[in-house]
């Protein structure tokens, strides 16, 4: 018991600042500025991080277990691979700035406008999946630097996957957490100008380009 409250402490605390990093961040915004609520917004950032632990538990926990190592090509390709789904996003992002209008509705004499895409129902009722299957991907990407770090934190094998768990509930709160501030920041434009609207998506898509760019022929930090 002694040993495993740091364990754990330690594991939750890298799990919520890892998640942070940027291309983390820029996938996560990108899907927030689809729909600007707080709470879709942590759902989505939730939705990320389960995906980004699922894989980090299946593959480390293989690896923990196995004793196997994960070959050393393999995390240039999955970083790579972040890199070009970073710069999608980002497109898509900007193309669907262009295409946001919006709609002014009377009520009791006073006018209310808001602002929405042609695709933006259908674009929500994918966001989920899409989100976890990219947070997948980014836990293939840093499955291999995390399980070299086991050994430093966890002497057992048991320590290892209570680790692993504990890294994955630090990430998904942390990633509620950031979703739901990105989602409360985009709604704010919304009670504005269509303009300022459509700067705040431009600006998600201008970003995740940027660090797809720069993971794809950098490889990532």
């Amino acid at each position: 018991m002694t040993a495993t409250a740091p364990l754990a402490a330690t594991a939750l605390v890298l799990g919520a600042l890892h998640s942070f990093g940027p291309d983390h961040l820029a996938a996560v915004s990108v899907f927030a500025s689809r729909r600007p609520s707080w709470r879709r917004a942590a759902s989505l950032g939730a939705r990320w991080a389960m995906g980004h632990s699922t894989t980090i538990l299946l593959v480390g926990g293989l690896v923990v277990l196995s004793g196997l190592r994960i070959p050393d090509r393999f995390a240039p390709v999955a970083e790579r691979l972040v890199g070009v789904v970073l710069i999608a996003l980002g497109l898509s992002a900007m193309w669907r700035a262009k295409r946001l209008h919006a709609h002014v509705h009377s009520h009791d004499g006073s006018a209310h406008w808001h602002v929405h895409s042609h695709a933006e129902s259908e674009a929500h009722d994918h966001a989920h999946g899409a989100l976890f299957g990219i947070g997948m991907l980014h836990g293939l990407a840093g499955t291999g630097a995390l399980v070299a770090l086991l050994p430093s934190y966890a002497e057992t094998r048991a320590g290892g996957i209570l680790f692993l768990v504990v890294f994955g509930v630090g990430t998904v709160c942390s990633m509620a957490l950031f979703g739901a501030t990105a989602g409360h920041l985009f709604s704010l434009t919304t009670r504005r100008e269509l303009r300022f609207e459509r700067l705040a998506v431009a600006g998600a898509g201008v970003a995740s380009l940027a660090v797809g760019i720069w993971w794809l022929t950098t490889g990532g930090i």
